[in-house]
């Protein structure tokens, strides 16, 4: 849904429903349906004159907290003053209207990238054969980052609801299926927090950059851990770190490390 803001009210109460019950009434000849609707609803919306970053999204977007909330992640995209990004776009640009650009960014070669034939294969299938229940950490990390992001002093009101709870949750279990998990781990519960806090500046745990200048990392793994150490360190929960991805790493190292220690030579075991 394009241009969000200049939607007719009657049209945002009806989408009330829609994101919150799934389902959209309709009343014809004197009688009421009610329709299942269970679909992804991705909208965009300018802001009202000057983006500020020190009021809340819904005061920039003049849009009501209840409908913003109903969103599991709002990416604000800030077009700021930056002479060295304006120089990358703009040779980006050239390049490709040259036919002289390639896409970086990314490690691995193209034969090693699946096709979208396999991509849209592998999605339909993890999303029906999968439904990921949360673990004893996912669901401490989850709850603990609820409670602090309530607590804050900074907290956006329209934001910070029972809804961020649950849309945690989906934003977790999403990233569980993804991996071809069954159940949520603390790494699908750590990635769903860094998606959330994307949409966050004066509450903002992590400190994340802009999302609109961000860019994959060359190794994702490292990347990771560093965030995932940050995370818990915000949130008390450094003891946690044995249950994490870091841990179980290593323990696999060590572990192919004695599988493959050459055998004592027979001068020695004599």
């Amino acid at each position: 849904i394009d241009e969000f803001d200049k939607m007719d009210l009657r049209d945002q109460v009806a989408i009330h429903e829609a994101m919150e019950q799934q389902t959209v009434s309709v009343a014809k000849a004197g009688l009421v349906c009610k329709l299942h609707t269970r679909k992804t609803v991705i909208a965009a919306i300018n802001p009202k004159g000057k983006y500020d970053p020190q009021m809340d999204l819904s005061v920039n977007v003049a849009l009501a907290s209840p409908l913003l909330s109903r969103f599991d992640i709002v990416l604000v995209l800030s077009d700021q003053q930056d002479s060295e990004w304006d120089r990358t776009v703009s040779n980006y640009i050239l390049q490709q209207s040259s036919g002289t650009g390639e896409l970086t960014g990314g490690a691995g070669t193209s034969a090693e990238k699946w096709t979208i034939e396999k991509l849209r294969a592998y999605l339909v299938y993890v999303r029906t054969t999968f439904n990921p229940e949360l673990s004893q950490e996912a669901e401490e990390v989850l709850t603990r980052y609820y409670q602090v992001q309530r607590g804050t002093d900074h907290r956006n009101a329209a934001r910070t609801t029972i809804r961020l709870l649950e849309s945690l949750i989906r934003v977790a279990q999403a990233h569980a299926r993804l991996m071809f998990r069954s159940h949520v781990m603390l790494e699908d519960a750590i990635t769903a927090i860094l998606c959330i806090e994307s949409s966050k500046h004066n509450s903002s745990i992590v400190g994340v950059q802009s999302v609109l200048q961000s860019d994959f990392p060359i190794d994702p793994d490292t990347e990771y851990l560093r965030m995932e150490d940050i995370v818990l360190q915000r949130l008390g929960l450094s003891e946690l770190i044995q249950t994490s991805f870091r841990y179980r790493i290593r323990n696999s190292q060590q572990n192919n490390n004695k599988k493959i220690s050459p055998p004592p030579s027979s001068s020695s075991s004599s």
